[in-house]
């Protein structure tokens, strides 16, 4: 190692001091460059996420350099605004383990790099489903450097507050940049071996639209959620009243009553918390109405009161009155999490400084799409009631845009199917289209006016669609809808006869993943999706109904990544940074805030950047996204 140090203080003999200026001018004709920062609480810890999250969080410490030099910069006294120009430049590769951390800091300080090499996430693409890989940078450092990195001094920047850094310490920083530029020139190898370069590319250019996203944030008004809370939580005691009396009422012998009364309450009650899962299985196993499905922790059939499972078991139950509690717990359980998961609790996530809502995003799962936490802006109700909480400032717009039917014109470019293809470059209706093959005595009808008057067979039609193709059987139909197993294989067997070619494909693609021996997911980036060789039936059908799912999903995914992608380039291009952001994306969705007098121009080329992103794709079937303009999130 070769540290240079840039701070003010008495000099440590083991390291050179050195100036700003120097480091600069050293690294000006170097093309790949190792970044690195260690950063501090900013309120001295009065707030959940300081020293981790950019808007509570200050810089104490840079590191930048080679493989053959190392800078130390101590930013609590000098100003690092002079290295703007040289980590913007798009022609030098900036290295770090899990990047987005330092691009979102830097943002802070006004400064927008371009060109990212990420050592975790390279590694997350190399080893895409085998979960028992692990992906932080000491894990990294054990597999390809052979070396057990003692993490834990990390922990001392968070407090460090005006007290110099120790040789420990600068050492420490110095090597957290030494260690990825060792790891990327080892991953090289790896990348061309499984033909992965081009995912690599996206998702180096994709990780700079995610740092946006986090550090932007999302409007969220307390107001608005706060309304839908009370009307929510007036209903989750309404339906919780009306369970307790079924209870009361049905069976006010049993044990499921408190009959022992006290001198201050003599009022008898149902026992059971219907909040508690195993409360309500033991009162559904007494009824003889619980249903079983296969346990996660212990791969055994155990009773269960999961939505799905309930859903499909109301077909085996004559008894109505049976069949309405559950319908009623059903509901309850829907308006449990109206005021749990989406309740005023959800307040906990708003940004102390910005007053905005700043979701972290895990950028590749193994279908290679992303996700969402702390919290999880993609699975906000879709609800007007819920939405309408994430509007925008005063003179200011919010655009939305989505593909039309993204998976289902994926997976017509790819399979071919002739009537598939036909029918959507006629502008039918795909779900029409299948139901009347379900009903072949409404085949006579139009596709406008099947969907007019057998709107709930549609349904049927359209959840069975999107069930196959995502590996489904005729035994997903029947537990996603609640329909009769028999029923659910009718439905299935009728899918393919609308479409005849679609099974073929199917056939021939599981036969690939299973011969080759991992998931080509995305043709076009080479992403793939890597298992272990099956050892039995079981094991078989569950990569089998992956290589059909992953195959649509991670291409829909790698879609609306280049959209993101081609969208920030845009932006940045014209100077728009300061009036268009991007803040949320939700598998086939993009939504953007805007200045209002530009909310026409940006809906536009969004709607543009995600054509020319599907276009990448989707070769025989014109993919196109709509946009609309509006003050909150109606999509």
């Amino acid at each position: 190692m070769n540290i240079f140090y840039v701070g003010e203080g008495s000099l440590l003999k083991e390291f050179q001091q050195t100036t700003l200026d120097d480091c600069i001018k050293y690294l000006l004709d170097k093309e790949v460059i190792g970044l690195d920062i260690e950063t501090t609480m900013k309120f001295g810890g009065q707030y959940e996420g300081e020293g981790l999250e950019p808007h509570l969080s200050d810089i104490v410490m840079l590191q930048i350099g080679t493989l053959e030099r190392q800078y130390v910069i101590d930013v609590r006294c000098i100003d690092i605004t002079p290295l703007k120009t040289l980590l913007e430049d798009p022609e030098k590769v900036l290295v770090g383990h899990n990047i987005k951390f330092e691009y979102k800091h830097l943002l802070n300080h006004n400064i927008k790099i371009n060109n990212v090499y990420d050592t975790m996430l390279a590694e997350q693409i190399l080893y895409t489903g085998l979960n028992h890989m692990k992906f932080s940078l000491n894990d990294l450092n054990k597999r390809y450097l052979g070396i057990d990195v003692d993490k834990s001094i990390r922990l001392e920047f968070s407090t460090i507050g005006d007290r110099p850094f120790t040789s420990r310490q600068i050492e420490y920083g110095a090597k957290d940049i030494l260690y990825p530029l060792q790891i990327k020139n080892k991953q090289k190898r790896k990348i061309e071996q499984k033909d992965v370069a081009n995912c690599v590319s996206l998702e180096m250019l994709f990780v700079l639209v995610v740092g946006d996203i986090e550090y932007k944030g999302m409007h969220f008004n307390k107001y608005y959620w706060r309304k839908t809370y009370d009307r929510n939580w007036l209903e989750f005691q309404r339906l919780q009243s009306v369970l307790n009396n079924y209870v009361l009422f049905k069976y006010p012998t049993s044990n499921f009553i408190q009959k022992q009364l006290d001198l201050f309450d003599d009022e008898i009650k149902c026992k059971i918390q219907w909040t508690s899962s195993k409360q309500v299985v033991e009162f559904f196993q007494f009824l003889d109405i619980c249903p079983m499905e296969v346990s996660k922790s212990t791969n055994k059939l155990s009773p269960t009161v999961n939505a799905s499972v309930l859903r499909a078991s109301l077909n085996d139950i004559d008894d109505s009155s049976k069949k309405e509690l559950i319908n009623m717990y059903l509901h309850f359980k829907e308006a449990e999490q109206s005021v749990t998961t989406f309740g005023i609790s959800f307040f906990k996530y708003i940004n102390p400084v910005t007053n905005r809502l700043h979701s972290n995003y895990r950028q590749i799962l193994n279908t290679g799409r992303i996700s969402s936490s702390g919290p999880n802006l993609q699975n906000i109700p879709a609800k007007e009631s819920f939405r309408k909480a994430f509007d925008c400032p005063t003179g200011w717009k919010i655009v939305n845009a989505d593909y039309g039917g993204q998976e289902t014109v994926i997976l017509a470019d790819k399979s071919l199917e002739t009537n598939m293809v036909k029918l959507i470059n006629e502008g039918g209706d795909m779900h029409s289209f299948v139901g009347k093959h379900i009903y072949p005595e409404l085949s006579h009808l139009s596709d406008k006016e099947f969907k007019t008057n057998h709107s709930d067979k549609r349904q049927i039609a359209k959840k069975g669609g999107f069930a196959i193709q995502y590996g489904g059987t005729g035994y997903t139909i029947s537990k996603n809808l609640g329909i009769p197993l028999e029923e659910g294989e009718y439905v299935y067997n009728s899918y393919f006869k609308a479409f005849p070619e679609l099974k073929l494909y199917f056939d021939k693609t599981i036969k690939t993943v299973l011969k080759q021996g991992y998931i080509l997911i995305d043709e076009i980036t080479g992403r793939k999706n890597f298992f272990n060789p099956p050892t039995d039936k079981k094991e078989i059908g569950d990569i089998s109904r992956k290589a059909l799912n992953f195959t649509i999903q991670g291409v829909a995914g790698s879609m609306t990544k280049l959209a993101g992608i081609l969208f920030r380039k845009w932006i940045i291009d014209n100077k728009l940074e300061d009036v268009i952001f991007i803040t949320n994306l939700v598998h086939d969705e993009i939504n953007i805030e805007v200045r209002e007098d530009y909310a026409q121009l940006a809906a536009e080329n969004l709607e543009l950047c995600m054509s020319k992103a599907a276009d990448k794709w989707c070769k025989t079937i014109k993919l196109s996204a709509d946009a609309c303009i509006t003050t909150y999130w109606n999509h």
